[in-house]
């Protein structure tokens, strides 16, 4: 999902735009939301669920970009589990139960006949420490995105559902920043450099360079980074990073069936800022 930040970084795009980057890594959502709000943050990428929820309750932030819309959640399990129903009492990990994984994880298997109570969600921390539970044992599975879901099946655990199968359009990481009367000029400059790293990496020479971007930053071995590469960049689709009211709308839904935010809801627009991406469309 960050795969544009890490290369931009790298390859100095957003230095070529004029503006200095310092990254914050955040393990808890929640935390880079409320670091936003509070003004220590200028801007964010994050998985859209955890700010919309806030924002429904007036923290007045707005979602300017949509980053990436093409990555998918996979459950993947242990391989004593043959199916859904096996899934019963079990133990599955998430990151905290407030993130898109569980959301999404709910119903996928809300779908597949197991009610709430009907399996234990697990706060169990970012996708490197959930991989090592589900190895451990202390797991019988969990949602991960690429690369991981490339390492436990390595190890011999195995895929049993997607995201893509509940929720086939879904908005995995965002932008989003305070709102303002008006626009602030480098946060626009941001999303350009982010837009060069997208295209940067959608082109086919560039595959072995992206590759080892992603294996430093993520700590992913060389052979599920490439998995991961042939995966999303074949055929690569440029993105326009324009923010998309249906997905919004469709992670509101998800809120409002989770009981996180209550009906009736608000209009997805109401929670876009479509003017940086506008401002990015009128420069070269």
């Amino acid at each position: 999902m960050n795969w544009p930040f890490f290369a931009a970084s790298e390859l100095d795009l957003f230095a070529a735009e004029g503006i200095a980057v310092k990254p914050t890594i955040f393990t808890s959502p929640p935390d880079a939301v409320n670091a936003l709000a509070s003004g220590s943050l200028d801007i964010i990428n994050v998985i859209p669920d955890v700010a919309l929820a806030e924002m429904t309750r007036g923290v007045p932030l707005a979602v300017i970009a949509n980053t990436n819309v093409g990555s998918q959640y996979r459950l993947v399990v242990d391989p004593a589990i043959s199916n859904f129903d096996d899934l019963k009492g079990k133990r599955i990990g998430v990151n905290d139960g407030r993130s898109a994984e569980a959301l999404i994880l709910r119903k996928l298997l809300g779908q597949k006949g197991l009610p709430n109570g009907a399996y234990q969600l697990v706060p169990s921390g970012p996708p490197q420490e959930r991989c090592e539970k589900v190895k451990q044992g202390l797991l019988a599975g969990s949602m991960v995105t690429e690369p991981f879901h490339f390492e436990l099946e390595a190890a011999g655990f195995k895929v049993i559902g997607s995201s893509l199968d509940v929720v086939p359009l879904y908005p995995f990481t965002v932008c989003l920043v305070r709102r303002t009367e008006k626009i602030n000029e480098s946060y626009v400059s941001f999303l350009k450099a982010l837009r060069e790293a997208w295209l940067w990496l959608g082109v086919g020479p560039n595959r072995d360079k992206a590759v080892a971007i992603l294996s430093r930053s993520t700590g992913a071995i060389e052979k599920q980074a490439q998995a991961t590469y042939d995966l999303y960049f074949n055929a690569p689709k440029p993105p326009t990073l324009a923010p998309d009211p249906s997905g919004v709308g469709t992670v509101l839904e998800l809120l409002a069936e989770s009981g996180r935010i209550s009906p009736p809801l608000p209009p997805a627009g109401s929670f876009i800022d479509n003017r940086y991406v506008e401002t990015l469309g009128k420069r070269p």
